[in-house]
């Protein structure tokens, strides 16, 4: 770690603070499947298991028949949501720099690392999506001659298709895009505008507006090209706060927006004559699957005779700009 830090003196600062060029964290606004540190204290291997309401498909017996009725098991499922993600960011700051450099701790150490370790948890949230193995994949090419592929709103009613057969529920379906695909849906002459009172804040600044009953989100935390159909409950996640150890000389907790909360810690470095300042907390986040069933309705089993589970609340988009080849 470097000695000293960027702090400079004999420079007077303007009153008006420069703001920073950092993402704006919307994903852990949008994933409602959302955790706490008491669902995971005391909790084996860190892991807790959610478990699902059996899944079970009704019967006809024949009109005055006599035949034998069909006994189904009742099955419950679940899903591992593990916390597994221990994520920081540490600033020391010399006795130099604290008695004779214009230092406003909120504003130069505090802020920049919450907003660092914020940054951080979202990230595991939307890696849970960007690595999740997909049942389901539609693609959008603005240059395609395929007049499906090519159309953004039509690409959206394709999935809403997918979703319908997976019975994913018609509320909280978002269409989750990167810039460069934001800015080939945004000139669509049926784009719709969506009232965005019920979304978290973050959420309404990257609203692109509506398509095929999904509202689209510009996410910073996105690669350009990359974009997901989503349900609200795709992803569930848990963030905490760890508690401040009673060997520092203060510290606490702090929200960092969006529903996420850190802990700030501020001690001493005697080695090094220098106080040090920690923000910290700890993540995790997991694909929520669901059982496979067959035409009737019955569960699909494994050679353990356990239900086979599938990611289908989400739809992975293969974008592509590339043209058609000259005939």
């Amino acid at each position: 770690m470097a000695d000293n830090n960027i702090f400079t003196k004999g420079t007077k600062f303007a009153q008006t603070a420069l703001a920073l060029l950092r993402k704006t964290i919307k994903a852990p606004g949008l994933f409602t499947t959302k955790y706490s540190v008491a669902d995971f204290r005391g909790a084996e291997g860190d892991t807790i298991g959610v478990k699902r309401p059996a899944v079970l498909v009704a019967r006809e017996k024949a009109w005055r028949g006599d035949d034998e009725i069909v006994i189904d098991k009742l099955v419950n499922t679940k899903i591992q949501v593990k916390l597994d993600r221990h994520v920081y960011s540490a600033v020391a700051l010399s006795p130099e720099e604290e008695t004779l450099d214009e230092v406003d701790y909120v504003r130069d150490v505090q802020a920049p690392q919450v907003t660092a370790v914020a940054e951080a948890v979202a990230a595991v949230a939307v890696s849970a999506l960007t690595g999740a193995t997909f049942v389901n994949s539609v693609k959008f090419n603005p240059n395609s001659a395929d007049a499906v592929e090519s159309d953004p709103r039509k690409v959206a009613i394709r999935a809403r298709k997918l979703f319908q057969k997976a019975h994913v529920p018609a509320s909280g379906r978002f269409w989750l895009v990167g810039a460069d695909i934001s800015e080939a849906i945004a000139s669509h002459d049926k784009l719709l505008e969506v009232d965005t009172s019920g979304l978290p804040e973050a959420l309404r600044e990257g609203v692109v507006g509506r398509l095929g009953g999904f509202t689209i989100v510009e996410l910073d935390e996105l690669d350009p090209t990359a974009s997901y159909f989503v349900h609200e409950s795709a992803i569930a996640w848990v963030v905490v706060a760890p508690v401040v150890p009673n060997g520092v000389a203060k510290g606490g907790g702090v929200a960092a927006g969006n529903g996420l909360a850190v802990t700030q810690l501020w001690d001493y470095d005697s080695d090094h004559l220098r106080d040090r300042s920690i923000v910290h907390a700890f993540a995790g986040a997991s694909t929520v699957t669901d059982p496979k069933t067959n035409a009737d309705g019955s569960l699909v089993l494994d050679s353990d005779n356990q239900p086979t589970l599938q990611f289908v609340r989400a739809i992975k988009v293969t974008y592509s700009t590339t043209a058609p080849a000259a005939s």
